[in-house]
Parts: structure tokens; sequence; C-alpha cells
């Protein structure tokens, strides 16, 4: 009989599965484009198309990739991605739920400033309703983007006997589109302003003195990320540090800023301003577009306070022949 061979010392290592290496590749693939879609601004991407818009759905898209996610969990193949995924999600989520809870308390006393603010979309928004919403609430400041000589001249004749003053930025026989008007109450008394301009985008205005006393107030509309803007949206962003930085005294920042709290350079730009939105649990409520469900839609109408003044209440109000949703705020400027 043949001598059997000597049995092998040791078994050659196992190549990983064909299997395998999809399951790892499926991992890696999933993590990278749930990052893409949930933290653009963490990886410094929102400064461009789409990612900018990616960033202002954030609070929807982690809903939709949570219930993604859980599919792939219930499915055995995908299973360990899911899970990834999931994860992923859960670190979105910590950005976005903070803002649908209350962290300021309304002082029991105090000099307060009733805001409103409305982008009345090209000057379409129907003049008689946003004049009864004026006559009801009696605003002290009303703050209406895209609203030029025309709009601000029809709403006048509107309410005539409120004795509100109209201050427009915007040249002479724009288009509403171009302009925004500030009403101020008679109550604040004479106001000083001026206009700052941006070049190509809106101008803004900044009224001081009268009954805001050291406080600045400013109406803004900034560039929206679109390609032929997005280049001057990060750099009009980057100015709010003039009234929301360290040591720039106490401001009150309101309009439309065609970014939300998921954008970076929002956020840094208003670092020293608090966001009613956030401030008051309606920091998810959708300002735009407002033919959508308020939960469908993103936040960027704000009024900012810092230096001093703070939020101390909001309501968002459906006003009709605009795409966007007003903000009736409540800012605390003296204890």
């Amino acid at each position: 009989m043949a001598p059997t061979a000597p049995a092998a010392s040791g078994r050659a290592p196992r190549r990983p599965s064909a299997q395998r290496v999809v399951a790892g590749v499926t991992v890696v693939v999933v993590v990278v484009v749930t990052a893409l879609v949930l933290l653009p601004d963490r990886l410094g991407l929102d400064r461009s198309v789409p990612f900018a818009v990616l960033a202002a759905f954030r609070p929807q898209l982690v809903v939709v990739t949570a219930l993604a996610a859980l599919a792939m969990i219930a499915w055995r193949r995908v299973r360990v991605a899911g899970v990834a995924a999931l994860l992923m999600c859960l670190v979105a989520g910590a950005l976005v739920v903070p803002r649908a809870v209350a962290s300021t308390v309304p002082a029991p006393h105090g000099l307060e400033l009733t805001v409103l603010s409305f982008n009345v979309d090209e000057g379409r928004a129907d003049v008689s309703t946003l004049a009864a919403t004026i006559r009801r609430e009696r605003p002290d400041v009303v703050v209406l983007p895209e609203s030029a000589d025309r709009f601000s001249a029809l709403l006048g004749e509107a309410i005539p006997d409120l004795g509100y003053r109209s201050s427009v930025a915007a040249s002479p026989g724009v288009d509403d589109v171009d302009g925004t008007t500030v009403l101020t109450a008679p109550g604040l008394g004479p106001l000083g302003s001026r206009v700052i301009s941006q070049g190509r985008s809106d101008p803004w205005l900044e009224l001081t003195g009268g009954g805001l006393g050291a406080v600045r107030l400013v109406a803004v509309h900034v560039s929206a990320p679109v390609p032929r803007k997005i280049q001057s949206w990060p750099r009009e962003l980057a100015q709010l540090r003039t009234w929301c930085g360290a040591g720039a005294g106490p401001a009150v920042v309101v309009g439309d800023f065609n970014a939300t709290l998921d954008h970076r350079d929002f956020r840094e730009g208003t670092r020293g301003c608090q966001d009613a939105g956030a401030a008051t649990g309606e920091g998810l409520t959708g300002t735009w577009n407002a033919a959508w469900p308020s939960w469908s839609g993103v936040q960027i109408d704000h009024v900012l306070a810092g230096g001093g003044p703070q939020p101390t209440a909001l309501r968002i109000l459906d006003l009709p022949g605009s795409d966007h949703r007003a903000l009736l705020a409540r800012v605390r400027l003296s204890p």
C-alpha cells in the first residue's frame, strides 16, 4: 500500500467571498450618500447647488431616509447598511429636533417690540388681508420684502388712519420684486434710516433712533441660493455679523434670508443672535412654500435678536397671495 501523504499543518487563509465584498461596498456607499444628503453643510458643500437645497430640507430628508433605513434593516441582505444609514439619521436628527422645543421663557414684564415680516411675492400678496392683519395685530414694525413704491402705496391707502410711516429700500420706479418696504408705528416716533446696497441684489434697510433706543432694526432680503446668485449668497449671509457678531450691540434683524439653520453660512453669520423660530419651538414650521403643508416647507424667513433683545413669541400666519407665510414675533427689548 502506498504511503499516505502527511496532513497539511494549517489551512490557507480564507478569501472574502464576493458576497461579503459587495456587502462592504454597499455599507460604504450608503454611508457616503447619506452623509451627502443629510450633512452637506458639515462637509462644506452647501455653498453649491444642489447641496444648498438639500441642506434646507434636512428635517424632511431625515424622516425619509430613516424610513428607507428601517426598510433596509428589515431586508436581511442589506441590514448592516440600513443600520449605518439609521445612525446617520440620528446624527442629523440631533441637529434638527431642538428647534421644535422652546428654549426661551417670556419675561413677565419689559418693553417689547411686535414685528410682522411678510415676503409679498413680487407685490402679489392680497393687500386687503394684509391691511386687516396689521389693523388687528397693530405691529410696531412691518417688514415687507419684494415690495417697492407701488405696493407700499396700495397698503398705505388701505390703512391711512393708523399713522404708519413708510420707508422703501428701492430705487424709484423699480418693480416690487426689487425692493423692501418697512412700516413703523407712530408710537416709535421718527426714525433714522440707512439703505445698505447689496450690488445687484436687493438693498437692505437699517432703522435707528426714536422708540428703538439703542436697538438697530434691519430689514433684509438675502439672495436665493440658485445658480445665478449662489456666489453672492454666502457673502450676504456673512454680512449679518454686522448686527449679530460679538460686540455688535443690540439689534433686531428681520426678513427673507433664503437660508435655514441647516446652512453653515447662516449659522455663522447669525451666531450672536437668537432665532425667534428656534427659541419658541416653531423652528420647523415652513415659511416657504406657502402652497405646501407647513411641515413640508422650509423656514427661510426669520426674526433674529441679539446684543440684549430676546424673542419671546412667534406666530406663523397664512396670508393669501404670496408663496411665503408671514411671521408675527414679539421681541423683548429691555428687561
